[in-house]
Parts: C-alpha cells; sequence; structure tokens
C-alpha cells in the first residue's frame, strides 16, 4: 500500500442500529477531511430519504472533530444541516467500540486478504468489500441480517440505495472545492506558490 501510496487514513461513519457503513480515505488526519466526509454522508443520506433531523452523531474528541469560536468542524456542519451532535466522553472507551469492531472486521476480511496491483485495482477491491458488507453481509450480534435487511425492516422510507455508497477518495474530492496543491503534511492551507 506505501508502494503505491495510497491513503494512510480512513474515516469511518457508521450507523449504529443497522451496521451501515461509510467509509473516506485520505492521506492526512485532519478537521477539512472530517467535515468534507460528514458532508457526503449528510447529503448521501438526504438523497436516500432519510430525514436529517433524525440523525444523532457521535464522535470522539480527537482534534479533528473539536471546534472553538474560532474554527467550526462537523458539530457546526450536522448541526446547521438539522441534525444533532455529542462527543464521547473523555476516557469512555466502550462508547467507540462499534466502529473498532468494524475496524477489526475490515482488517481481517479484507487488508489481511487483499493485494492490489495498483490504485484503480485497490479503488475497485475497496468499494467491492464495503458494498457486500452493507448489503450481504450477515451479522451475528444483529441477528444474522445485513445493513440492508434491518434498513428494509425498519423503514419502509429509505431508498434501498442508501447502501450503494462507494468510499470516497477524500484528497481527490477535496481539489474539487480546493484545485491547487496541498502540503504533503501539516495544516488544512495550501502551499503558497
Amino acid at each position: 500500500m506505501k508502494h503505491l501510496r495510497l491513503p494512510v487514513y480512513q474515516y469511518t461513519v457508521r450507523e449504529v442500529v443497522s451496521g451501515l457503513t461509510f467509509t473516506g480515505y485520505a492521506d492526512d488526519l485532519s478537521k477539512t477531511f472530517s467535515v468534507l466526509m460528514a458532508k457526503q454522508v449528510c447529503l448521501h443520506l438526504a438523497q436516500s430519504g432519510v430525514n436529517l433531523k433524525s440523525v444523532e452523531w457521535q464522535t470522539d474528541n480527537g482534534p479533528e472533530f473539536k471546534e472553538s469560536s474560532q474554527e467550526r468542524g462537523v458539530p457546526s456542519l450536522v448541526r446547521s444541516l438539522g441534525s444533532d451532535h455529542h462527543y464521547i466522553p473523555p476516557k469512555a472507551y466502550t462508547w467507540q467500540s462499534d466502529v473498532e469492531t468494524v475496524h477489526a472486521l475490515q482488517e481481517t476480511e479484507f487488508f489481511d486478504r487483499e493485494t492490489y496491483l495498483s490504485p484503480a485495482d485497490f479503488w475497485n477491491k475497496l468499494t467491492t468489500y464495503w458494498l457486500y458488507f452493507n448489503i450481504a453481509r450477515l451479522n451475528r450480534n444483529k441477528q444474522w441480517m445485513s445493513p440492508l435487511h434491518i434498513i428494509q425492516k425498519r423503514s419502509a422510507d429509505i431508498s434501498p440505495q442508501i447502501v450503494s455508497w462507494q468510499p470516497l477518495d477524500l484528497g481527490r474530492l477535496l481539489n474539487h472545492y480546493v484545485p491547487h496543491p496541498r502540503p504533503q503534511r501539516g495544516h488544512d492551507l495550501p502551499v503558497h506558490p
């Protein structure tokens, strides 16, 4: 993965009732990518028939999610779209266990088993894995149902397209907003020419 210069960080959003998982990938862990990921997930949810007022976001206390009076981030974004947000209390490690479980599953079911010939091969295999995960993979802890089955059982108003999420290349997506070179590491500001 390093040889092919594939993204280093995974951004994960998981709906806890169904286990539906949305992912994005980037070379940096930053507030910019966190906000971009949250915006894309909210857009996808709304297009799939989810009322964003019924959505509550939970994040850890990492710097990519923190806000101050000078800096806005994920909490302000999701609240501006009608959803609510709360932080996990410090040292409440089990509050993030659902996301950590999916990371462990992905390690053993995908990253430990696959090799990649090119970046395109990586993205194709990654997309296939997450479609399988959200549509067909049965979850023992969810009464042997897939996220799609749970969603269809709970709400006929939500389009089945909700599970058709494709993993995001957040760096490429950011270039649509900021079409100039970005620094290799560090700040979210573009490099001055």
